[in-house]
C-alpha cells in the first residue's frame, strides 16, 4: 500500500510574516502549522504554513486582506517516496 498525503501551503518571504499570518488564520478558525518549506521551493525565508486543502478557498479568502509578500500558494502531495508541488493561482 502506498502512503499519500495532500496538503496546501503558502511559502513567505519573511519569517515574521509567516508566524503572524499562522495566528491570523489560527484567530478566524483556519488550523495551520508552521512547517520548513520544501525543497523544491527555494526562494523565501525557508517556513510555510501547512493548512487543509478543504479551508483553502478561506484561506486565500483571508490572504486577501492581508496581501503578506509570499512566495506563492503551493498543493502538496506525498505519493510514497515522491512529493509533487503545483502552484496554484492566488489572489495578488
Amino acid at each position: 500500500m502506498v502512503y499519500g498525503e495532500s496538503y496546501g501551503l503558502i511559502a513567505f518571504h519573511s519569517r515574521q510574516h509567516a508566524v503572524h499570518f499562522s495566528q491570523v488564520l489560527k484567530m478566524a478558525g483556519c488550523s495551520n502549522q508552521i512547517v520548513p518549506s520544501p525543497k523544491g521551493i527555494s526562494l523565501g525565508c525557508g517556513l510555510s504554513i501547512k493548512f487543509s486543502l478543504h479551508m483553502t478557498a478561506k484561506v486565500m479568502n483571508i490572504y486577501s486582506r492581508y496581501k503578506y509578500p509570499i512566495t506563492g500558494f503551493y498543493q502538496i502531495e506525498h505519493r510514497g517516496g515522491q512529493t509533487i508541488i503545483r502552484r496554484m493561482p492566488y489572489p495578488q
